[in-house]
């Protein structure tokens, strides 16, 4: 019989996670509240008894109470997160990862990937360690209790359990011979990975075991006494994600840059380094200032009272005292939870950002060609009309669903499936960015309901980099922060899977503020180094004599790139080289000439990439766009097509001020197109801006 049809691939009939105490079972209940198979389950009698006690315990919960649940998982998680003050009132499993779910959800997803006997069976884990695997391939068709293990060194074996298999190493599943607990070993050992799997008959003789002793010390010696066939299945490779400290939650969770993490915080923050700001309500504080190295949380607890701890990043209330110093032990046991999920769960995630202007070097951006030879792009982050032009809103909603609304547009549309969500590689769905952003942020649908709102209020088509910036803000709206590093990264993935294709100008240039030089080196990664400029020069020749001009032309951007990267890989008579090399070069002009404030000199970088723009695709421009520059011509120092070119809006320099009236006054007498119109358009400081409600 083929093996498939000894394995379903079900999800589990029941989750269990376990609780130190009844205190801490509350906290868990409520925050699981209206999810559907899965219970809690604390310690009898408030007082801990061991990974394996609380094992036994819930087994026999089971076995009372729901004795149809063939498949359960148990996830333990009885800590008490002192080395993680700032989740201790919520616990370690629901410390939210980047996607926005808890580490619990991650592990139960990560579990329900195992292929099951038939008959069911139970898994354990661990609530604080995703251990990170091929969990796919995992066999645990054998009779008996099942662990899992991985080969590594010395170095690893000191800190965990070991398995022991003898001439069976190489084997997939071996019987187990030993277990040993943090050995010094030589050579390669199998280390164990923390997920245990007992079948359903070892499962219901383990309900007569003490309720006492711990699932990974105790329970291995009397499975090699004959209490049940002891295998282990031997994975290639495995790695463990672990937030154990509060220091690790920044050097994993948090910005890299400025080394802080921020989540669910309603205040102001001017924070020097090294910070972890947690659970601020609304209201409580103006502005929290934080010296290199501090942290703060809040916790409601009792009547109306709130716990307003400040700490060290490298604070250990496990072992410094500072647990019992600040009485948290009692805190934490009468936290007040619906105060709490209220500061976690009303939270709106506003998002806007400007628009972008490139003057100079766009192409030297895309990829393959940034990844060969590096890209350098001279643009300037705008507002229209006074506006940030690009707004995205992402608020909780009470079902699991995600509703999506397009302001703009006039469409909206509810998603109920993960299926809808994996659907997004059509550029025609108007739905089709916000489903990407939902998967590069990792998103799973039925983790929690969102209500997404997104705005680009600009015409389509405009070749300001909307498309980008707009998913860059979907992105920050959804993780909640917006670091240009991570939003450039995903949102450059987001374009992948969208397969329309595109650099990194866009987004960079709508995220970062002001008139700004980005760089990037050749390679496969594409690290984008940023240089402001300042723009108070730019700011007074833009105010007296630029322009911005929508042509009334809608084009996509996707069709003139693919033009473009064809000419790239052909490159005859290496004449794309020589003009990716003049793209960069008359960047580098234009950032001297704004530093140097050199008129002349910026006109001509901006007229250079005009023409080198021309000389690689003929479509950056058309007839009209060329009756519209024919028309001005006489009054006009630089012209461009901004983005890729054909059609959208036109950027325009007059060689007075005087004769900048002149045009506007012109090409709104005679309209080229009945959507073609002037924007008012001033240099924006402030890049894109998150505000949480």
């Amino acid at each position: 019989m083929a093996r498939e049809k000894w394995y379903n691939t079900d999800m589990f009939d029941l989750t269990i996670i376990t609780a130190a105490n009844a205190a801490q079972a509350k906290g868990y209940r409520a925050q699981l509240s209206g999810r559907e198979g899965i219970i809690v389950i604390p310690d009898p009698g408030d007082k801990r008894v061991g990974s394996l006690g609380a094992t036994v315990n819930a087994l026999r919960i089971v076995k009372n109470k729901y004795p149809d649940k063939k498949s359960i998982l148990i996830i333990h998680s009885g800590g008490d997160a002192k080395r993680t003050v700032g989740y201790a009132a919520m616990g370690k499993a629901f410390i939210p990862l980047g996607d926005g779910r808890s580490i619990f959800e991650h592990i139960k997803e990560a579990m329900e990937r195992l292929k099951l006997p038939k008959g069911g069976g139970v898994v354990v884990a661990s609530g604080d360690v995703l251990p990170r695997l091929d969990y796919g391939n995992i066999d645990l068709s054998k009779p008996g209790v099942t662990g899992v293990a991985y080969p590594d060194g010395p170095e690893e074996a000191v800190r965990h359990g070991v398995y022991i298999v003898g001439k069976a190493k190489n084997e997939k599943l071996a019987k187990v011979e030993n277990f040993l607990q943090k050995p010094k070993l030589e050579g390669t050992s199998l280390i164990d990975t923390g997920i245990m799997f007992f079948d359903s008959p070892t499962a219901a003789k383990m309900t007569s075991l003490p309720i006492a002793g711990d699932i990974y010390e105790e329970f291995p010696k009397l499975l090699l006494n004959g209490f049940a066939p002891f295998h282990v299945n031997i994975v290639q490779d495995c790695d463990f994600f672990h937030v154990g400290s509060t220091r690790e939650i920044v050097e994993k969770l948090g910005d890299a840059k400025s080394r802080t993490y921020i989540d669910c915080v309603h205040a102001e923050l001017d924070m020097a380094g090294d910070n972890v700001a947690t659970n601020i309500p609304p209201g409580r504080f103006k502005k929290i200032k934080l010296a290199k190295g501090e942290c703060i949380t809040c916790i409601p607890y009792g009547k109306n009272k709130w716990l307003d701890l400040k700490y060290r990043i490298d604070d250990n209330f496990k072992t410094d005292g500072l647990w019992e110093k600040y009485n948290l032990g009692q805190i934490i046991k009468n936290v007040d939870y619906k105060r709490l999920l209220k500061i976690r769960r009303t939270k709106i995630c506003r998002a806007t950002a400007p628009v972008r202007i490139d003057l100079a070097g766009g192409w030297s951006d895309t990829p393959p060609i940034c990844n060969m030879v590096g890209g350098e792009v001279l643009n300037v982050a705008v507002k229209l009309d006074g506006e940030k032009p690009i707004e995205v809103t992402v608020a909780e909603r009470a079902d699991k669903n995600v509703k999506i609304v397009s302001k703009d547009l006039g469409k909206r549309r509810v998603i109920k499936s993960q299926k809808e969500i994996d659907e997004h590689s059509d550029p025609h769905d108007w739905c089709a960015l916000v489903k990407c952003a939902l998967s590069v942020t990792g998103f799973r649908f039925g983790s929690r309901g969102l209500d997404i709102t997104i705005c680009a209020n600009l015409p389509k088509g405009s070749g300001m980099g909307t498309s980008s910036i707009l998913g860059a803000c979907t992105i920050a709206a959804l993780l909640g922060r917006a670091n240009a590093d991570e939003l450039g990264e995903k949102t450059l993935h987001l374009e992948k899977e969208m397969r329309t294709g595109g650099g990194w100008q866009d987004q960079f240039g709508g995220v970062l503020p002001g008139v700004k030089m980005l760089r990037s080196k050749p390679g496969d990664v594409q690290v984008i180094e940023h240089e402001e400029l300042g723009s108070k020069w730019l700011s007074s020749l833009l105010k007296s004599r630029g322009l911005l001009y929508f042509t009334g032309q809608k084009r996509m951007a996707r069709n003139i790139l693919r033009k473009v990267l064809a000419f790239w890989h052909d490159n005859p008579h290496d004449f794309a080289n020589i003009l990716v090399k003049s793209l960069k070069t008359d960047a580098e002009k234009g950032a001297k000439a704004i530093k140097e404030k050199d008129e002349t000199g910026l006109i001509d970088a901006i007229n250079g990439y005009w023409r080198d723009k021309k000389l690689f695709d003929p479509g950056s421009t058309n007839e009209r766009v060329e009756e519209i520059i024919e028309k001005i011509a006489k009054w006009i120092s630089a012209v461009t097509l901004t983005g890729a070119g054909g059609g959208g809006f036109m950027f325009i320099l007059a060689s007075s001020n005087a004769n900048a009236k002149k045009i506007r006054a012109l090409l709104e007498r005679e309209k080229p197109s009945k959507y073609s119109r002037f924007y008012d358009f001033e240099i924006d400081s402030e890049g894109i801006k998150l505000e949480m409600k």
